[in-house]
């Protein structure tokens, strides 16, 4: 049965509906335009409820179940878009993976880069600890 609430209701001015776009519009490819937009709707209504307030009764109904209609054309589309996903969901690992690869190869190389460099200095200051110790023994002569 219907429930019964006693809710307040403001004062709010009539929104015509949105279309609806039916199977056959989808599948022609016509498009709807999408429904206006409400936040200058909910300010309009704010100040409104301010003005007057009333109690009305509200009914709770339960939604009718969904009627099915061209199920296999719906199930069809459904699977399109499931496959479609999965190729892109493929697509994009794919491409993080390349980008990966390229990231640690190029870190690689700057590493391999690095540790040369480090070794060309370590190498340049032993010898030049050498040609010191030596200048010191002259010295020291």
């Amino acid at each position: 049965m219907a429930e019964q609430e006693v809710k307040k209701v403001e004062a709010v001015t009539p929104v015509a509906p949105a279309p609806v776009e039916t199977k056959s519009d989808v599948a022609e490819g016509k498009v709807t335009a999408p429904p206006p937009p409400v936040a200058a709707e909910k300010e309009k209504a704010a100040t409104a409820a301010e003005e007057s307030k009333a109690l009305a009764i509200v009914e709770k109904t339960e939604p009718a179940p969904k009627k099915v209609l061209g199920g296999s054309i719906d199930r069809d589309i459904a699977l399109a878009d499931l496959e479609k996903e999965k190729r892109l969901s493929f697509i994009k690992a794919w491409e993080d993976n390349e980008k990966t690869k390229a990231e640690n190869k190029s870190q690689k190389k700057l590493s391999v880069v690095a540790a040369w460099e480090n070794s060309k200095k370590a190498a340049l200051e032993a010898k030049l600890r050498n040609i010191e110790e030596k200048l010191e023994k002259k010295r020291a002569e």
